[in-house]
């Protein structure tokens, strides 16, 4: 098992109106390692996740990924740092392509056209380098469950 650490967060908490959400985490994640947050209804895993996902931000505590301290602020930020959050409520939009649902959001081109062959090329080189035997252009709702959710 590698020793490299990929994520830490240090005592994080979050607060809802009145709710301590999150009450001094900490968690560190190592390459290879699998992980599995268990718990009551709200003991804390989907707030823990979305802020690192960038959904929440924390109200104190530091994350650090490949050991440099990071601020996600956003969920821009947390991709910008390769933090992916795969939602258990699928999100994806049935009647466009797998690449459009890929790249809903940050679509190539510009605000009047979307490069859609390179979105198409983009789009099915991910999914070709993770293995994913699904066409890039075709409807996300001809899909089954799982491979819906592998899109996601």
């Amino acid at each position: 098992m590698s020793e490299k650490v990929l994520l830490e967060m240090h005592h994080v908490h979050k607060r809802f109106a009145g709710v301590h959400a999150l009450n001094d985490v900490s968690l560190k994640l190592k390459a290879g390692e699998v992980h599995a947050l268990l718990g009551e209804n709200g003991a804390g895993k989907s707030t823990l996740i979305k802020v690192l996902g960038g959904i929440y931000q924390a109200d104190e505590g530091e994350i650090y990924i490949d050991g440099n301290k990071v601020e996600i602020k956003g969920v821009e930020d947390a991709q910008k740092n390769g933090i992916a959050i795969i939602h258990q409520e699928l999100v994806l939009v049935p009647y466009m392509t797998v690449a459009e649902n890929i790249f809903l959001g940050r679509e190539f081109g510009n605000c009047v056209l979307v490069n859609r062959k390179k979105m198409n090329e983009e789009a099915q080189k991910l999914l070709n380098e993770n293995q994913v035997n699904i066409s890039a252009d075709m409807l996300v709702g001809k899909l089954t469950i799982a491979q819906q959710q592998m899109v996601e």
